[in-house]
C-alpha cells in the first residue's frame, strides 16, 4: 500500500506527515511534479465516470492534497498552456477518483476555497469578522491585502490597498485544528470551545470536502453566545499544531487508510 502526497517540495509539514506515515510502516511518497504521475479520466455518454491515479506506476492508497503540483508558471505561452492542461487533468483526476483523499479538489476549488464571509452569512451563531475597506475610518490591528490575501502592517497601507481589516484580542481567539475526523483546540483560552460551534464549523467544511484544515473564532462580546469567524485556512502547517502533531497525522493516515 503506497499514499501519495502531493505537495511542494519546500513543504515541510508534507514531509513530516511522510515521515510518519512510514514510520508506522505505510509507505508514503511526495510528489511535487507530474513527471512520476499518471492520469486517466474517462466521461461516458450517461455521465458515469471512471479515475486513474498511478505514482511510479502503481495506484495509491490513498491521496493527501496539499497544493497545486508545479506552481510557478513556464514563461512560453505553449508551456503555460500544457501546465494548465496538466493542472486541469490532475484536478478532473482527484475529484472523481473513488480512493479516500484529503481535501479533494471539487467545484470549490484546487486547493478548496474557505470563505469566512460564506460560513457567517448562511450560519445562524457565527458572525464575520472585520471589515473589507480601502479607506481610513476603519481600525483594526489585523489586515491583509484582498487582491492577494498577504498581510500587511495596517498602519502602512497606502489609498490604493483594498483590505480585509479586523481588530483581534489574543486572549478572546481560539484556533481549531481539523484533521481528518477529529478537531484539536491548538490554541485559545483556557475554557475550550463549545462542542456545537465545532460542530456547525465541521459540518461546512465536510460540504466544501475539506479535511485538513486551520480555522480560527473570537468568542467576542456578541450576544446570544455567537462567534467570530476569524479565518479558515486548508493549508495547516506543523508549527501552527505541534502540541498536537503526532495526534494530528494519526487522524489523516486513519482517514487514508480506513
Amino acid at each position: 500500500m503506497t499514499l501519495l502526497v502531493l505537495a511542494d517540495s519546500s513543504d515541510e509539514t508534507a514531509v513530516r506527515f511522510t515521515h510518519f506515515a512510514s514510520g508506522r510502516g505505510v509507505e508514503t511518497v511526495v510528489v511535487a511534479d507530474f513527471d512520476r504521475l499518471a492520469v486517466t479520466v474517462t466521461v461516458s455518454r450517461d455521465l458515469t465516470s471512471r479515475s486513474t491515479i498511478l505514482v511510479d506506476g502503481r495506484p495509491p492508497a490513498g491521496v493527501f492534497c496539499r497544493g497545486r503540483l508545479d506552481s510557478s508558471p513556464p514563461s512560453a505561452p505553449s508551456a503555460r498552456f500544457a501546465a494548465s492542461e496538466q493542472q486541469a487533468a490532475l484536478w478532473a483526476a482527484l475529484a472523481l477518483w473513488p480512493g479516500p483523499v484529503i481535501n479533494r479538489p471539487t467545484v470549490h476549488g484546487y486547493p478548496p476555497r474557505l470563505d469566512p464571509l460564506e460560513l457567517a452569512s448562511s450560519t445562524p451563531g457565527i458572525r464575520p469578522a472585520g471589515t473589507v475597506t480601502n479607506g481610513r475610518d476603519a481600525t483594526g490591528n489585523h489586515a491583509y491585502r484582498i487582491s492577494c490575501a498577504t498581510q500587511l502592517d495596517p498602519d502602512a497601507r497606502d489609498v490604493y490597498d483594498v483590505v480585509h481589516l479586523t481588530q483581534i484580542d489574543e486572549r478572546r481567539t481560539h484556533q481549531l485544528l481539523f484533521a481528518g475526523t477529529s478537531t484539536f483546540e491548538v490554541s485559545g483560552p483556557a475554557h475550550e470551545l463549545d462542542l456545537a460551534h465545532r460542530v456547525v464549523i465541521r459540518r461546512w467544511l465536510q460540504a466544501k470536502q475539506t479535511d485538513f484544515a486551520i480555522v480560527t473564532v473570537d468568542t467576542c462580546d456578541c450576544q446570544n453566545g455567537e462567534l467570530r469567524l476569524l479565518e479558515a485556512a486548508p493549508w495547516a502547517n506543523h508549527h501552527q499544531f505541534w502540541s498536537v502533531e503526532d495526534a494530528a497525522y494519526t487522524a489523516l493516515l486513519d482517514r487514508l487508510v480506513r
